[in-house]
């Protein structure tokens, strides 16, 4: 079965109060992760609001997981993490 990717956009948080943070989620499934985090980084050009884009990995219509963050550090500079706790399973 293959797996494709998927982009949410969130804004970032200034505290630890609940609010609905999505600003985007990408209909379109990305067949690879290169190509869904060239995306991901050009999200961040064009909003400026845009704190955290996370890329999903998994199955049309089924389960996904996340598989890597791109965020905008403190100091307005572009980093990337990927998700070494996830499921192996994908």
């Amino acid at each position: 079965m293959k797996k494709y990717y998927y982009l949410e956009g969130h804004k970032a948080k200034t505290d630890y109060s609940p609010e609905e943070t999505l600003l985007f989620e990408d209909s379109r499934a990305y067949a690879s992760e290169e190509t869904a985090l060239a995306k991901a980084r050009g999200s961040f050009e064009n909003k400026e609001e845009l704190g955290l884009v996370v890329i999903y990995k998994g199955i049309k219509g089924g389960d996904r997981y996340a598989c890597r963050y791109i965020f905008r550090n403190q100091n307005g500079q572009i980093e990337e993490v990927d998700n070494w706790w996830s499921d192996t399973a994908y």
